[in-house]
């Protein structure tokens, strides 16, 4: 398979769908078929587990809206009719027991978790983001890798 084709295929997989709950075109909503490819592919993002019957979830949802325009926004709907199991147990694997839960990671990395959705405003959600420092991808190797173990071969060998 060539190259584009490969990386046309990684970028449908980890294209969220937009979440109806947020209604947002700026908010992604993620699944387990998506999570890691969307992390993987933002320096910082910020993610909110919730249940769209819950008032608490339906209160931090303006707030977290006003932060989708920022484009580190994704959220995952945990228990909600017409979701799949598969969303309910990736909320219980990621070790989300209260609603709404929010989880910033960067690059992939869990960072910290937010489980007091009150403190977790506008400006709080903002100044988490970005006050978040950005970890850097490894420098490329000099010479040719070998992959599988990700060692750098030396320039005196």
């Amino acid at each position: 398979m060539s190259r584009v084709k490969e990386q046309d295929k990684k970028k449908k997989r980890s294209q969220g769908r937009h979440d109806p709950f947020i209604g947002s075109k700026s908010v992604e909503g993620l699944d387990p078929r998506n999570f890691d490819d969307f992390l993987t592919e933002r320096d910082v993002t910020m993610v909110m587990f919730y249940d769209a019957n819950d008032p608490q979830c339906e209160w931090s949802k303006k707030h977290f809206l006003k932060v989708g325009c920022f484009n580190y926004i994704a959220d995952i709907n945990c228990y909600c009719f017409g979701f799949t199991l598969k969303e309910a147990e990736m909320c219980a694997q990621e070790g989300v027991v209260s609603l709404p839960t929010f989880k910033l990671f960067v690059k992939n990395r869990l960072v910290d978790t937010y489980t007091r959705p009150k403190e977790m405003t506008f400006h709080t959600i903002k100044k988490y983001i970005e006050n978040m420092p950005v970890i850097p991808d490894p420098p490329p190797c000099a010479r040719p890798c070998e992959k599988e173990k990700n060692v750098c071969f030396s320039k005196k060998s």
